[in-house]
């Protein structure tokens, strides 16, 4: 029992994120690739729906870099946007 504990605990101390390709990969890559930040894609998406920010992650999708962001709706809706990393 303990054995599993510290193993689940090691797991998620880790600061990987899982994309859609199946495959762990560091989220910090996606921001080491040229084109947008991912503080500006936060301002893009917040200026483009007048929400409000709820979360931001960085994935290596298969189609390349993507911020995953989450925004609360000015309707109460939350939305999860895709934003390419590389414009």
């Amino acid at each position: 029992m303990k054995r599993g504990l510290l193993f689940l605990g090691l797991a998620l101390s880790f600061p990987f994120q899982l994309p859609a390709t199946g495959l762990l990969t560091p989220a910090a890559d996606v921001q080491n690739q040229p084109g947008l930040t991912l503080d500006q894609a936060v301002r893009k998406v917040q200026r483009e729906t007048g929400g409000r920010i709820l979360a931001a992650d960085a994935v290596l999708s298969a189609g390349g870099p993507v911020y995953r962001i989450k925004v609360l709706l000015p309707s109460g809706r939350v939305k999860v946007i895709q934003v390419d990393a590389r414009r």
